[in-house]
């Protein structure tokens, strides 16, 4: 049993409030949570019980000492204690806005400061860095798919398994399968994988899907069939980067997603579409006249991104060369065959006219 599901069985308020999170924002919050009762020495349900400004003070005294060395944490953990201290009876921790004050810990993190998002020819150095066919496909899908890691990892052979043959696969995104969704009420969405993603996925499946079954985890470990794990992707994804010569500390797994962002996001598409394939909810009353389940327009929308790799100029040149040159090879020997055609017809004639004069001192005879 994982820590934050172990916490969640042992305090049943804390399962009651994180029963429909994210899996990700369950470990982190119950984690956060238990960690600042342990230190504090007072458990979490004593603790929202207190008088707002009493709560306020000991949550100040623990937080404050991290933000200069820990800053992630710090936000996190206010963020998990004020959503925490707010569940009880709806009533906010008396803390400072984002303007500043004494009790304030808005920071910039450190992540967003240095944070690399790739160019398309910039992923496919990542993706040419794979160390095999089964890293190789989950890197072309994070990027021409855009799906998120943690959908990734719950995919399995079945949901793909009719569309091998296809030229492009079509991705039903269920908040089952990315639980990001939840939070933003989305039931599912739709995205695709066409072109060099779709064929590396076939090639992947041929070789290491033989003998699975539909409920087969899509990406598994090499030597057990067992679920590959986010951890597991994140060393993928840093491994190529720094084999493809980048900086790994600059660039995540949520990286490439960003990258697939930068290609939809130029594309000459709605932006209702663009917000679709990347399984966002629309704004306003948007949302209420977008048919989400109209899936030829949306793939329609998809096959105008530009996901393919683009060919350097030094080879377009290079390309256009080798066409000049057999362009004038086939002239050439196209000339050629027109004259030796010529010189056959003037020969035949030759021998059509010696011949009917043969024929004729012959009848004279």
């Amino acid at each position: 049993m994982l820590k934050h599901e172990k916490i969640m069985k042992e305090h049943p308020e804390i399962a009651a409030w994180l029963r429909d999170r994210p899996f990700n924002t369950q470990r982190g919050f119950a984690e956060k949570l238990m960690t600042f009762s342990q230190v504090m020495n007072i458990s979490p349900e004593a603790w929202r019980k207190l008088d707002k400004f009493k709560a306020r003070d000991l949550a100040w005294k623990y937080v404050e000492p991290l933000k200069a060395s820990k800053s992630g944490t710090a936000t996190v953990t206010l963020a998990a204690l004020k959503n925490w201290f707010r569940n009880l009876n709806g009533e906010q921790l008396p803390l400072d806005s984002g303007r500043g004050g004494k009790h304030n810990v808005r920071l910039i993190p450190k992540k967003a400061t240095i944070e690399h998002i790739p160019s398309k020819e910039e992923v496919y150095r990542i993706v040419d860095m794979a160390g095999n066919l089964r890293d190789k496909a989950l890197l072309l899908m994070l990027f021409r798919s855009g799906i998120r890691v943690n959908a990734l990892i719950r995919l399995t052979y079945g949901m793909v398994e009719e569309q091998l043959s296809q030229e492009i696969l079509t991705l039903r995104i269920t908040s089952d399968i990315d639980t990001k969704l939840r939070g933003a009420r989305i039931a599912f969405y739709y995205t695709f994988l066409n072109g060099e993603g779709a064929i590396t996925l076939r090639q992947y499946c041929q070789a290491a899907h033989k003998t699975s079954s539909a409920e087969t985890p899509l990406f598994y470990t090499c030597s057990t069939k067992h679920l590959i794990s986010e951890t597991w992707i994140w060393r993928i994804v840093k491994k190529c980067v720094g084999r493809a010569g980048m900086d790994p500390k600059t660039m995540w797994v949520h990286s490439l997603r960003k990258a697939f962002r930068k290609v939809v996001r130029q594309a000459d598409i709605d932006d209702e579409d663009k917000e679709e394939m990347m399984g966002h909810s629309l704004k306003g009353s948007r949302e209420a006249y977008f048919d989400r389940t109209d899936v030829d327009l949306l793939q329609a929308a998809y096959e105008k991104c530009r996901f393919e790799r683009e060919v350097p100029k030094s080879e377009v040149t290079k390309l256009r060369a080798q066409l000049e040159d057999a362009d004038s090879k086939r002239a050439l020997y196209e000339a050629r065959q027109e004259t030796q055609a010529l010189e056959l017809e003037r020969q035949q004639k030759r021998i059509d006219t010696l011949t009917q004069r043969l024929n004729e001192m012959m009848e004279k005879k």
